[in-house]
């Protein structure tokens, strides 16, 4: 019987994500920040868009479009570890900081720091190998500037 069962495994057809992009792997962190507390706005969507064409060159409309993509596919991220790991090995230190700042600034667009956001934050943030005293410097940037 548990013969059959762990056949099962085996016999099934692995799905595999093929799109390992730089991009994707940004969108699927920062979607992680809007849908954190479980309400995805326009606001944030837009924010992040507009964020991420600043920081990263990639135009707000394609960003827009991948983010309105995720929310009607109701999408959900299990496992950040992959995304974080590859942007992690990709990114220079500064320019993951910027990956945090862009969350902090969607986190704090409604004026609200929920702690489902801020926890996710965090977690992105200790993936991505930021130090402490930098997710920290880039939390009150963000809070100061509100």
């Amino acid at each position: 019987m548990l013969n059959k069962f762990f056949q099962s495994f085996n016999n099934e057809e692995k799905v595999i994500n093929e799109d390992h992009s730089f991009e994707s792997d940004l969108y699927n962190l920062i979607y992680e920040i809007i849908i954190a507390d479980h309400e995805i706005t326009q606001q944030e969507i837009n924010l992040a868009s507009e964020l991420i064409e600043f920081y990263f060159k990639i135009p707000a409309q394609i960003n827009r479009d991948k983010f309105n993509k995720f929310a009607n596919q109701e999408h959900f991220n299990t496992d950040l570890s992959h995304f974080s790991f590859r942007l992690k090995s990709s990114l220079s230190y500064e320019q993951r900081m910027d990956v945090i700042l862009i969350c902090w600034q969607v986190l704090m667009v409604d004026g609200k720091e929920d702690q489902l956001e801020v926890s996710t934050v965090r977690k992105i943030s200790t993936l991505l190998g930021l130090e402490d005293k930098d997710f920290i410097l880039i939390r009150n940037r963000v809070k100061d500037s509100l």
